[in-house]
């Protein structure tokens, strides 16, 4: 099963290399992330790999929050590799977008970085968490810091990548992204993403402007992606087909859990339906149907 723009349920599992920092005067605990690993479980693994970037982990969190308890206080960059603990984890909405990417690469595995580890969903403030962190620097918090630079280079070379695939938003008030970004660049000079006007940024493929998700959005986006990879023009036809997580925002309402750990994301076409994601959301929880509009095109 899977690849090449399948069209029916993927099983997967998730897990993030999860650490805490503290805050200054005693203000507590922020949560980070350094990495996010989606592997699907409904084939067999197939050597193929995507790395992605994108900004920051935004609200992650364990899946089991009985595990909250285990993440360690980190005080120094050295002690990530040793301290950090992967624990299973629900992705956001922006990795849907990265699975359907996996499947139409036909990749068994991907493995998320960010230009920021902390976990925060709302991107702009990044900055201001960063300064509330104690002893900190700017960018120590990344990956691309200097003192992690064995560990962003295990990373990189641990495998062979079948696309480096790069995707964050608006980086104009946020200056320790911007030079983030331009580190991502300096170190993986053949990432692609959907071009942006603006220098040092691609396309982030999540929106989630007032409104709701933006499916013709996203369909453009991983057209981009598509075209940005040199794939066929079949399957960059088959990359802006609207699916049904194009449609939801919820991560509640996109990934169901499953057993053994694993959780379950629908690929399937979409649905000729009119809704809005929170009508989506609680026809969903309720289980009543939704009205059957044709979408005008």
């Amino acid at each position: 099963m899977g690849g090449q723009g399948s069209t029916g349920k993927r099983h997967l599992r998730c897990h993030g290399l999860f650490y805490n920092r503290p805050l200054l005067n005693g203000g507590g605990l922020q949560r980070f992330r350094s990495q996010l690993e989606i592997e699907l479980c409904d084939q067999k693994p197939n050597g193929r790999t995507l790395l992605t970037w994108y900004m920051n982990p935004g609200g992650s969190e364990p899946a089991d929050p009985t595990h909250i308890s285990q993440i360690p206080l980190i005080t120094q960059s050295s002690q990530i590799v040793q301290e950090a603990v992967w624990l299973s984890t629900i992705p956001d909405a922006t990795q849907a977008q990265t699975v359907l990417m996996m499947d139409l690469l036909n990749c068994s595995r991907a493995l998320v970085l960010n230009l920021s580890d902390i976990c925060t969903p709302d991107s702009n403030q990044v900055g201001a968490c960063l300064a509330r962190i104690a002893n900190n620097s700017e960018s120590w918090d990344s990956v691309l810091h200097d003192q992690r630079r064995a560990e962003l280079e295990c990373v990189l070379h641990a495998w062979s990548y079948v696309a480096v695939i790069g995707g964050w938003g608006v980086l104009t008030k946020q200056a320790c992204l911007r030079e983030a970004a331009q580190q991502v660049f300096a170190h993986t000079p053949d990432i692609i993403g959907a071009p942006s006007r603006r220098k040092w940024r691609f396309r982030h493929p999540r929106p989630t402007a007032a409104g709701g998700p933006k499916w013709r959005y996203y369909g453009a986006w991983r057209k981009d992606v598509a075209s940005e990879l040199k794939l066929s023009p079949e399957h960059q036809a088959i990359a802006q087909i609207k699916r049904s997580v194009d449609l939801l925002v919820d991560k509640n309402f996109i990934w169901q859990r499953s057993k053994n750990g694993q959780i379950t994301i629908d690929l399937s076409l979409a649905p000729l339906l009119t809704t809005t994601p929170a009508s989506a959301g609680k026809a969903k929880k309720s289980g009543r149907s939704m009205k059957q509009d044709p979408l005008k095109e």
